[in-house]
């Protein structure tokens, strides 16, 4: 199995930060968590666990991102979008606005990052307006 592109993985989790209008605070407990061994924080729980399951989603969208790769699956944003939701473990640390929102800023972030390393497209736009990752 590849392995999960870390800076990826980074820009993924800080571009869903932005989205849910997070403070730096929460730019901060999202990088410490991804960054964590253990994977655990000391801070305010309710940031925490937001930070959390920004780290968790931008983590397991590339992991799908690469499972389909390598079974040759449809890689379209509904299908990366539904698959992700799916993995999510519905603890209710979050709402489902903020999940939503988490998890279409990490799908645009994968969306971006991989038209943009397929050549003859620019801006990281998908021009077969279909949706489908590269």
């Amino acid at each position: 199995m590849a392995e999960i592109p870390a800076e990826a993985v980074q820009r993924a989790a800080l571009a869903a930060v932005e989205r849910v209008g997070g403070s730096d605070r929460m730019r901060t407990d999202v990088l410490a968590r991804l960054h964590s061994p253990s994977g655990s924080t000391q801070s305010y729980p309710d940031i925490v666990a937001l930070a959390s399951l920004i780290a968790t989603v931008a983590t397991s969208g590339w992991v799908v991102v690469q499972d389909l790769r390598k079974r040759k699956a449809d890689l379209r944003r509904d299908v990366l979008t539904r698959r992700i939701r799916i993995e999510l473990d519905g603890d209710g640390t979050a709402s489902a606005a903020e999940r939503d929102a988490v998890i279409e800023a990490v799908v645009e972030q994968i969306v971006r990052e991989t038209t943009s390393q397929e050549d003859g497209q620019e801006d990281g736009q998908d021009q077969s307006g279909t949706g489908q990752l590269p």
